[in-house]
């Protein structure tokens, strides 16, 4: 394929992953209330009375969307993994284009366990950050700052939790090795640091939050590298 046919195909994957996420936001946008009941419920446990509040007019309707959008991906998720994997497929040699389905699985799962986790780490960040609210200065939040907060949380945990796959293809590849990753493990703690800080809201606790999976992922990744280099000695 010449650049622009690759170009073309990518224009192609992006218009097919525009359509799939916008009809996921379609069907996310029927579930916006129960979304909203689920955040307040759940992530404000024995609080009684949310200390939220809609301070602009236009507050309720952007949440609104960014439920809907947000639930949208999620759905969209298998979906998009796979326009991504299929438009990479063509580079790989034929015994790898038959991983691609196996890696679209994973990767998808990757994503939502990590959402799923960002889901038990939100109620202890929403019980830590209200403890600032005692004495007479009162905690009354934007609700649409608090969905930007756990919004932004979600993905970021979806995010990190694709890295031991990143790490598996980097091997496979030849980029990196088992004992690169040892001998820079210091580096990488730093690395983590930087990025738990970027995509998190700027606040020290989300940041160390993030980097511990972050650094798990991590020690994971070295395994799973030092696995895939012996079954590729073993086979060669």
């Amino acid at each position: 394929m010449s650049f622009w046919d690759h170009l073309d195909e990518l224009r192609s994957r992006l218009i097919k992953t525009f359509l799939f996420v916008t009809g996921g936001f379609l069907v996310a946008w029927f579930f916006v209330q129960p979304a909203q009941d689920y955040l307040i419920r759940v992530f404000f446990p024995g609080e009684g009375e949310a200390p939220l509040a809609y301070l602009r007019p236009t507050e309720g309707f952007v949440v609104s969307l960014k439920l809907a959008l947000t639930g949208g991906l999620l759905l969209a998720a298998p979906a998009v993994f796979y326009q991504f994997w299929t438009f990479v497929a063509p580079g790989l040699y034929p015994n790898e284009k038959r991983m691609v389905l196996p890696v679209v699985i994973i990767s998808s799962a990757s994503f939502l366990i990590g959402v799923a986790f960002s889901f038990q780490v939100l109620p202890y960040a929403t019980r830590f950050f209200l403890g600032f609210g005692e004495g007479p200065v009162q905690n009354v939040w934007s609700f649409g700052s608090y969905v930007d907060f756990a919004v932004r949380l979600m993905l970021a945990f979806g995010v990190i939790f694709e890295l031991p796959l990143l790490i598996y293809f980097l091997v496979r590849l030849g980029v990196v090795t088992p004992q690169f990753l040892r001998r820079n493990r210091r580096y990488a703690i730093i690395i983590n640091l930087i990025i738990a800080a970027v995509i998190t809201p700027p606040d020290i606790f989300t940041m160390v939050v993030l980097s511990v999976p972050l650094l798990l992922l991590y020690e994971i990744s070295i395994i799973i590298a030092s696995v895939t280099v012996r079954r590729r000695a073993r086979q060669a």
